[in-house]
């Protein structure tokens, strides 16, 4: 399976050392996610270059035959509201993108 996110690379992600790590143009940057648990936590820490870790909470929850997902997008305190205009358009971009892999699977 492919791991994309169109947010830190476009290309895929690799995995090695428990972390993701994805080419940008900033660099190399890790991904490392929670562990794997029963109550819909997949919260993450992205950690570019310089190594200051950018915490991402995400949560599932059931409704119905489906499922929410809650991406909360914090604003780094140094970003313009540029940068975090093009944090949240790629964020919507890998959660469509998510919704259309998700749904194609039925």
């Amino acid at each position: 399976m492919r791991h994309d996110t169109s947010g830190l690379s476009n290309r895929p992600l690799e995995r090695a050392d428990g972390a993701w790590t994805a080419v940008t143009p900033d660099g190399r940057m890790r991904v490392r996610f929670t562990e794997r648990n029963a109550f819909g936590v997949l919260d993450h820490h992205v950690i570019p270059p310089s190594g200051d870790a950018i915490y991402v909470p995400v949560r599932v929850v059931a409704n119905g035959s489906g499922s929410d997902i809650t991406f909360t997008l914090f604003r780094r305190p140094d970003a313009s509201d540029e940068e975090f205009a093009r944090d949240a358009d790629w964020v919507s971009r890998d959660l469509n993108t998510l919704k259309t892999l998700l749904e194609s699977r039925g």
